[in-house]
């Protein structure tokens, strides 16, 4: 076979790669970090990379998705291509830090601290013939199982601390025993694994203290935005596929660990607890456990109930032997950040109604009412999140945070007064409720071209279809619109159908609690004008931001949650929306834009 030569600006890095292979994926399985909203399908147009010379013909998904000018200058799309000669490319930087608001809470519940992790002082009797570990099962007064590194630090802290050590364990699992009595950090790491983003939280498990918090993008992106690209690449590689999703999340974690402990002035080696959240596929994806049985009828995990595992068998970069719990599932598509969203805002104690939706790539929607508890998951797609949107983005500097109408035009924030690069999903929501108060969208979704109007000449022809431009560098296609549409219809059909079957009304409900950054972000009146939700909604919205984040770091802190956890799931009535011909008519009828 014969290879050629990828050589990466501004990297410098060079890749040997076997003739006729598709440029995506070898640019994937060398480490190259690029942005693949779509799994490499062609219809997200994010993979782009700039051909430095000899750029190959366009294809018609690139005649689609880029513009005139960005074709002239060479940017082509990577899953559009194979190598067929040397090739020079410009990778464009792949942008890990996300906005804080990914890990904000904006509540903080009173729970009591009782963490699983605990330190007992121990004074050791050296003298006699009993072996050291004998001499320290006598000072503990109690049977232990010694791991292999304990074994290996008891010498040492023996001789160290005189006799005087600190045994370290977990609920009844051994961790270490470091000499001195007591004066040992005991820190705990909890996790969210989001399907867009990675949130990590460094605890003081001691004093209950939290020593850091930091978001990034999960490197996952890079093989698509949404889990049934990520499951699609699993079957389509195999284990090699698995593997690499694996150490993508692995390696943003451990990133993630490293960025909280140089902040904090800790070492990882005294994490000695941590508890993991996220949707069912991310976290089979965690463990290198193959996720297809969640992309096809009937959508079954793996498992569903509490793992408790060890650090080592994660290659996470912690104390090797930390206690690392999974909080349990609902289903397939409601997972353990739905469990810990639940667990953070109390709503399984509720005496009103409510409703809970995290407004991410999987929709996930409970709904509490009667003192029973209804749950689904609605495939929405991550336009919300500005995945699979032109010139959509994350929440990062550059982004249309949010968009006004004034008296004469349109004013808009971005994130970091930055020039704006793209729009994140609270912008999108802002313009389309805009648009559709002017008249420039109908309620049938099409942009509509109304000469005279005041914001007539931001509609522009975009390739073979329209675009309302606010920016050079930022406009809303019509086949954006339909991809908000789209989502938008699936979550609120969602919403009557656990409410058809619940025996209840909208205006039964008290409190919405939108979870997620996005929710924090996003003004109430926006989601009604789109149909998100109904009118009187409006004031009973309550932004919670990351609480599937905060309800790991309770977990931490206080041990009976994670058996609350287990409760919860039990109490939780599922319903698949795939069954449900119900959800079909609603989804239609909620296409519809309201007038």
């Amino acid at each position: 076979m014969r290879y050629h030569i990828i050589f990466l600006k501004p990297s410098g890095k060079k890749i040997e790669a076997p003739q006729g292979e598709r440029l995506l994926p070898i640019l994937l399985a060398s480490g190259v970090r690029i942005r693949s909203d779509c799994g490499g399908r062609g219809i997200c147009g994010h993979c782009r990379v700039r051909f430095l010379k000899g750029a190959p013909p366009p294809t018609e998904a690139e005649a689609h998705l880029l513009s005139p000018e960005e074709l002239e200058q060479g940017w082509r799309l990577a899953c559009q291509h194979k190598v067929e000669s040397d090739i020079a490319l410009w990778i464009p930087p792949f942008v890990e830090e996300v906005s804080q608001e990914k890990v904000r809470q904006t509540f903080q519940p009173i729970f009591p601290l009782r963490p699983k992790a605990s330190l007992i002082p121990l004074f050791v009797n050296q003298g006699g013939p009993n072996s050291a570990l004998e001499k320290l099962k006598d000072a503990l007064k109690e049977e232990i199982k010694p791991s292999l590194s304990l074994l290996r630090q008891l010498p040492g802290a023996l001789e160290d601390g005189k006799g005087s050590v600190t045994f370290i364990r977990v609920g009844r699992k051994t961790v270490s025993v470091r000499p001195g009595s007591g004066n040992v950090d005991l820190l705990g790491l909890a996790v969210d694994v989001g399907t867009s983003t990675l949130a990590a939280y460094l605890l003081d498990l001691r004093e209950g203290k939290e020593l850091g918090a930091k978001a990034i993008a999960n490197p996952q992106i890079s093989f698509g935005t949404d889990v049934i690209s990520r499951i699609t690449y699993v079957r389509e590689n195999g284990k090699k596929g698995l593997e690499e999703l694996r150490e993508a999340v692995v390696s943003g974690v451990n990133h993630l660990v490293k960025k909280l402990c140089l902040k904090a002035g800790a070492v990882p080696q005294d994490i000695v607890h941590a508890v993991f959240v996220g949707n069912p596929t991310m976290l089979h994806l965690l463990l290198g456990i193959d996720p297809s049985s969640i992309g096809e009828a009937p959508f079954a995990p793996v498992w569903k109930e509490a793992l408790s595992l060890r650090a080592k068998d994660l290659d996470l970069m912690i104390n090797a032997e930390a206690v690392v719990d999974l909080l349990p599932f609902v289903s397939g598509y409601v997972g353990a950040d739905t469990v810990a969203c639940l667990l953070a805002c109390r709503l399984h104690e509720a005496d009103g109604s409510f409703l809970l939706l995290d407004i991410g790539t999987n929709g996930e929607i409970v709904l509490g009412i009667g003192g029973k508890i209804f749950a689904c998951s609605t495939a929405a797609g991550p336009a919300f999140e500005g995945g699979r949107i032109s010139c959509g983005m994350p929440a990062l500097p550059g982004a249309v945070s949010h968009v006004s109408l004034q008296a004469r035009g349109l004013r808009w924030e971005i994130i970091g007064e930055e020039k704006p690069r793209g729009i994140c999903g609270s912008g999108l929501v802002d313009l389309l409720a805009i648009l559709l108060q002017t008249g420039l969208v109908n309620s049938s979704g099409r942009l509509v071209s109304r000469p005279g109007h005041f914001l007539s000449s931001h509609i522009v022809s975009y390739g073979n279809q329209l675009a309302f431009q606010i920016a050079n560098t930022v406009s809303l296609t019509q086949r954006d619109i339909r991809e908000l549409q789209l989502a938008k219809a699936a979550i609120r059909a969602g919403i009557e159908v656990l409410l058809e079957y619940a025996g209840g009304t909208p205006g039964e409900i008290e409190t919405v609690y939108l979870a997620g950054s996005f929710g924090s972000q996003m003004r109430p009146e926006s989601l009604v004008r789109i149909g998100l939700f109904p009118k009187d909604f409006v004031s009973k919205i309550r932004p919670v931001g990351n609480a599937a984040g905060l309800g790991a770091v309770i977990a931490l802190l206080d041990c009976n949650a994670l058996e609350e956890a287990d409760e919860i799931t039990k109490r939780i009535k599922y319903i698949e929306l795939s069954r449900e011909s119900l959800f079909s008519s609603k989804f239609v009828k909620h296409l519809h834009f309201p007038n």
